[in-house]
């Protein structure tokens, strides 16, 4: 059977294969033979190659910002430069910008601060020690002979102890006021006010020997109640900072009271002032470990280096909720309903 003269049949050719197919009800997409695209139906006259009867056309997108966009209104863009000289390597890292920034004296001091502040701390517990074996070789000379070596011993651990923690004190002194100099800093830069104070001016109080048992703990609770923390946060900072300020206002007391013991030529003074020299180096270590433990709370640690738990706060909440809509039950219903039909007027007829 063919098809009828002057009407011809449609088809559609095989991208892949060439094959053509005739059309049914509705054109195929895909060749039955090799799976490949069909193409679009076209007329039997047509000759079976596997070409595409159509072309596509490339045309840019429209872009309104393009056509609103006055011509010659953009700003000539920087020339592009390299922040560090390009190296190569096996890990060819960039360097960073900040590591450029020059750094001052007093955050140079201060990076090294809690450092210091440790090694004053062991060579204070270290002198106690040895002014309390110094104080047993006495007790222990009243009835016995001491031998020479026990006594060199002796007498170079309390020099080293005493000499050192002298040096590394004033050096953690210095860049303990340092620090706080950076902090104070930090802080009014948060608060975005700038340091009303002198560096100078901060650094010679918190270094001179009367005027430095005032002036820290002022300067210590200005930060604190500059960085508006939580009630509870700021309650338990204020609380260590004023155990810390009595303790050092203590030991630099106590240090004044040996100075001026020492002035006494009694054999029994001298040995009493053994005695009272551990307790002040006690008393010493434990101000440089209140230091390193207020340093490091005012930074968010604690004293072992460990950043600083936040619990969490739970409260009551305020709000009431709205209360549910009840449903009524039948009786209720009814008992509503009769009432309705009880004011409702009754009906009047005409005989």
């Amino acid at each position: 059977m063919t098809a009828p003269r002057g009407r011809a049949q449609a088809f559609q050719v095989c991208a892949r294969c060439s094959t053509r197919w005739a059309v049914g009800a509705r054109p195929g997409t895909w060749c039955p033979r090799c799976h490949g695209v069909l193409l679009s139906p076209v007329s039997s006259q047509a000759p079976a190659q596997g070409r595409r009867n159509f072309r596509w056309v490339a045309r840019p997108a429209p872009s309104p910002t393009r056509a609103a966009r006055p011509a010659g209104s953009t700003a000539p863009t920087p020339t592009p430069h390299y922040d560090s000289t390009p190296t190569w390597g096996l890990r060819d890292i960039p360097r960073d910008p900040e590591g450029n920034r020059h750094v001052g004296r007093v955050e140079r001091y201060a990076a090294n601060a809690q450092n210091l502040v440790i090694v004053t701390a062991m060579l204070l517990a270290l002198a106690a020690f040895a002014e309390a074996f110094r104080y047993g070789i006495l007790l222990y000379n009243r009835m016995r002979l001491v031998s020479p070596i026990t006594l060199a011993v002796s007498d170079a651990l309390v020099y080293f102890a005493q000499v050192g923690a002298l040096v590394i004190g004033l050096a953690a002194l210095i860049a303990s006021s340092c620090w706080l100099i950076q902090q104070r800093r930090l802080a009014f830069a948060a608060a975005g006010t700038t340091e009303p104070r002198s560096v100078r001016w901060m650094l010679l109080l918190s270094m001179l020997p009367v005027v430095r048992i005032v002036m820290p703990g002022v300067y210590l609770t200005e930060v604190v109640r500059l960085r508006g923390a939580a009630d509870a946060d700021l309650h338990r900072e204020l609380t260590l900072v004023r155990i810390w300020w009595a303790v050092w206002a203590a030991s630099n007391a106590l240090v004044i009271v040996q100075l001026l013991w020492n002035f006494r030529d009694s054999l029994q003074a001298r040995a009493d002032g053994v005695l009272l020299s551990a307790f002040v180096a006690v008393v010493a270590a434990v101000s440089a470990v209140l230091t390193l433990a207020v340093m490091r709370r005012l930074e968010g640690r604690t004293l072992r280096g460990s950043a600083v738990s936040r619990p969490t706060r739970w409260v009551i909440a305020t709000g009431t909720a709205p209360k549910p809509k009840q449903q009524p039950d039948a009786e209720t219903a009814n008992t509503e309903k009769a009432d309705t039909e009880k004011k409702e007027p009754e009906a009047v007829t005409a005989s």
